[in-house]
């Protein structure tokens, strides 16, 4: 199968590049006089690494989108894809020849997948503004209290977007085999956004006390404690066979069956027992003790000279 991108920044490449990991043939084409803003954020290289990262893959044509003989050369390439993933302003569809009445009168037996916030609203948005609307990032404020929160490292709803693309596009493909006229739909970000939020999230859970998680953490069982050197060991003992391996191998023995899924007042003492024990022993220590054992607890950090 083969996949034009004519994507940037994070959703689109991403999906294509979790598409080209799976086999397909990714061909990436980038205005070589405007590249993909990734690349222009100076501000901060990683997303220059992520770049790089994603095109991995893939192949890059950068062709020039004012140039006849380039388009025509695009077009041409097109013609030979199975689908194609467009996610450029529509005055840059239209330099390229790829408006929706362009498409539907030169090809066939191709499928075209528009990139979109959601129907009937092109504002713009980045990944925080789109988790803010979506109440998933509600769960990550949940019964805090500091002044200044910085947002989860993830993209989150990026990524959810992007596995939606890719999902949406091969999904796209099997529809076309039945017919000759070329499909052109769209995919919507806030949409899949919502479908995930209220899946895992629904309306029923939103208003209950306390309004924390598992996931984020309200149990002891579930948390991540700073070591003495300023590395970090990750607890997921849920099942009781972990946590009480977790006890033993730490030496709290003082806690008992119920402590890991304890609630309220209890569960701030019970983090309280685990962060002084964990803060006695350097990162490297931790991973000594926990080594071979099947405890679901890992150790990250620390970061030094980095």
């Amino acid at each position: 199968m083969r996949i034009i991108d004519l994507t940037w920044r994070l959703p689109g490449p991403l999906a294509t590049h979790l598409l080209a990991l799976q086999g397909m043939e990714v061909i990436k084409y980038e205005d070589a006089g405007h590249r993909d803003p990734f690349l222009k954020w100076h501000w901060d290289p990683a997303f220059a690494h992520v770049y790089e990262e994603f095109q991995r893959p893939k192949e890059l044509r950068l062709i020039n989108f004012g140039s006849d003989a380039d388009v025509a050369a695009l077009q041409d390439a097109i013609a030979g894809a199975d689908a194609v993933l467009m996610g450029f302003p529509p005055r840059v569809e239209g330099k390229l020849g790829l408006t929706e009445e362009e498409i539907a009168s030169r090809y066939t037996g191709i499928c075209f997948t528009r990139l979109g916030f959601r129907p009937g609203d092109d504002h713009s948005a980045h990944d925080l503004n789109t988790m803010a609307q979506s109440n998933l990032l509600k769960m990550h404020v949940l019964d805090r209290t500091d002044d200044i929160i910085a947002p989860p490292f993830l993209p989150a709803t990026g990524i959810f977007f992007s596995h939606h693309i890719a999902i949406t596009v091969l999904a796209t493909v099997l529809r076309q085999k039945s017919q000759v006229a070329p499909i052109q739909n769209w995919c919507y970000l806030q949409d899949s956004v919502d479908r995930v939020q209220q899946a895992y999230y629904p309306e029923g859970l939103q208003a209950r006390t306390p309004a924390t998680f598992l996931h984020n953490g309200r149990f002891p069982c579930y948390n991540i404690y700073r070591t003495k050197d300023g590395g970090y060991l990750a607890v997921a003992a849920v099942e009781p066979k972990f946590w009480s391996r977790f006890r033993e191998l730490t030496g709290l023995g003082e806690l008992s069956d119920d402590d890991g899924l304890s609630h309220d007042d209890r569960a701030a003492a019970v983090k309280r027992i685990i962060f002084e024990r964990v803060n006695e022993r350097t990162a490297d220590e931790w991973r000594a003790v926990f080594a071979g054992q099947d405890s679901c607890v890992d150790l990250v950090g620390p970061w030094r000279d980095a």
